[in-house]
């Protein structure tokens, strides 16, 4: 049983930290603030996503008033990635580079001015979100976990935006895992090192996804070394997703 107390104290933590992080970017500038806030927001959608099934429809209605905020902070972050990729492969496509740095800085001026509405917002969300807590059973939460890990082992065969999609709910699993009492957690024997590591490569092949795409099959060293680079990235997820629902269970 995932009981109500438990899930009040996790939300209210998260909701701690992605306001502090709003902060801190606000005074900073600090990309790292960005990523953060990212990530508590995201372990609250995963969260809500288990509540969905287990518990009440509703939730996903209480956090809506995240997405905005969500969104905004993911156009700073894509931005900042691209930049960084392209630094460190030492390539030089000015017209994308200038491109991704401007929409990072346009980003982040709509991002400061829409701060007191974000926090506003999200606090809203909190408020609602803890309102439609219920204890939940642990023979549903099993159930959800297999269903994702079922769905998981179909998407990790594709390619393209569905291949990311796997990564986003093998996160999701990662996330939920840690919010569950502990013998709950080790009845379903998720092999969590495995999984971070699928859903990492993953991430580290979907990261240069949007850069070849647009230069590949241009000439010269430097964009062809990042072709391959591609190349051996989507490989290693290959390699890693091969068997994946068995690997996905501790043995």
């Amino acid at each position: 049983m995932l009981s109500k107390k438990r899930q009040k104290k996790y939300l209210t933590k998260k909701e701690k930290q992605w306001l502090l992080q709003l902060h801190v970017f606000g005074q900073s500038g600090d990309p790292e603030a960005i990523h953060q806030l990212r990530l508590n927001i995201k372990k609250v959608k995963a969260f809500v996503q288990m509540m969905k099934a287990c518990s009440d429809k509703r939730i996903v209605k209480d956090f809506v008033p995240l997405k905005k905020m969500f969104r905004q902070a993911g156009k700073i972050r894509d931005a900042g990635n691209s930049l960084k990729l392209l630094k460190q492969f030492e390539v030089s496509f000015a017209e994308y580079s200038e491109r991704q740095e401007r929409r990072q800085k346009e980003a982040e001026v709509v991002f400061n001015e829409r701060s007191e509405e974000y926090k506003k917002k999200g606090k809203k969300a909190g408020r609602r979100l803890q309102a439609d807590l219920h204890a939940v059973r642990s023979r549903c939460i099993k159930d959800w976990y297999a269903s994702r890990l079922i769905k998981i082992s179909v998407l990790v065969t594709a390619s393209g935006e569905l291949l990311h999609e796997a990564r986003k709910r093998i996160k999701e699993l990662l996330y939920v895992e840690k919010l569950l009492p502990p013998a709950l957690a080790q009845e379903i024997g998720l092999d969590k090192d495995y999984l971070d590591r699928l859903q990492d490569a993953i991430g580290d092949w979907h990261d240069m996804a949007d850069i070849v795409e647009t230069y590949a099959g241009r000439e010269g060293a430097d964009s062809q070394a990042m072709v391959d680079e591609f190349g051996r990235r989507e490989a290693k997820v290959r390699r890693l997703a091969g068997d994946f629902y068995l690997k996905a269970h501790l043995t």
